[in-house]
């Protein structure tokens, strides 16, 4: 097998042979002559040493060797096409990459369906996405490792990030309905809510290490994961602060009761959403597309 002389055009012709059911067909789709693409055809399967055609019928049949090598062709033909689209990007001022931190409390739905947008707007841009609580959001801006950050569960921006202002999300205090504080009617004074175990997302982070926000229990369970914090709520190991939108259907099944405290009433109350960027950081076609869908938002549902 001598595959060194190996050429995309080979491999196009190849595919398009295959497309096309004849070798005249493929011709005629790539305005080239039929001996042409003969010729290709023949030189490839010398190349591989295998013969990816049957030619003893009316039209050229794929072989089994020629079925198989035509997926690998495509594989090859669209990683190369890709290549050629994102350079072309790159060339014209458009990222390859966007680097996103968001917290852990931003609706899914909404970030699913601003995702699907983008992509479909800049198919060649890779997206890279980290979902972080607290002080993690702003660090990973600060630091560059994203360029865009949907900060939460922070209550205070750092004073040298840009922000846009973006719609609340409603939170709600809440325990599962065999925990002791639902059987409390009313409001739960601090006294008797600082004497239960309260389930807290932990800050990965220096910006805010060893700060507590929301905190009002002596004795605290830290888990840096929301789906942790969720199933622990519902089993009954504790009181917690979700977000609405996770546990609107436990509040309706009856897995979760709302409980209202000092900081939340019954129907919770509103966190500040906020997207932050640093200054310096030039924003081309792909994060400006970002910045300016998110300041559009009318809503997080």
């Amino acid at each position: 097998m001598n595959i060194e002389r190996l050429s995309l055009d080979q491999l196009r012709v190849f595919a398009q042979v295959a497309d096309s059911g004849s070798f005249l067909a493929a011709a005629k789709a790539l305005a080239r002559a039929q001996s042409a693409i003969s010729y290709a055809i023949a030189t490839l399967e010398e190349q591989l040493d295998v013969q990816l055609f049957d030619r003893s019928g009316y039209r050229p049949r794929l072989t089994d060797a020629g079925l198989a090598l035509l997926a690998d062709a495509r594989q090859v033909l669209d990683h190369v096409d890709a290549l050629q689209v994102r350079a072309n990007s790159y060339a014209h001022g458009q990222e390859l990459e966007v680097a996103l931190a968001v917290d852990v409390f931003f609706p899914t739905e909404c970030l699913v369906d601003l995702l699907r947008r983008f992509r479909d707007a800049f198919p060649a841009v890779t997206v890279r996405l980290e979902i972080e609580a607290l002080g993690a959001v702003a660090e990973r801006v600060l630091d560059g490792r994203a360029m865009l950050g949907i900060l939460g569960t922070l209550p205070t921006t750092p004073p040298n990030l840009l922000r846009i202002t973006l719609p609340s999300v409603r939170v709600v205090a809440v325990v599962g309905p065999s925990h002791a504080l639902a059987q409390v009617k009313g409001r739960i004074p601090d006294r008797l809510l600082s004497q239960q175990t309260q389930l807290v997302l932990s800050d990965r982070s220096e910006l805010t290490a060893r700060q507590d926000f929301s905190v009002h229990s002596r004795l605290t369970w830290r888990m840096s994961d929301l789906g942790t914090k969720h199933a622990l709520l519902r089993a009954g190991m504790g009181w917690g602060n979700m977000p609405l939108h996770v546990v609107r259907d436990d509040l309706a099944a009856g897995r979760l009761v709302g409980i209202a405290t000092s900081h939340h009433p019954p129907q919770g109350s509103d966190l500040p959403v906020q997207c932050v960027y640093k200054p310096d950081h030039r924003a081309g076609p792909a994060l400006s597309w970002w910045l300016d869908t998110l300041a559009q938002l009318e809503s997080l549902a």
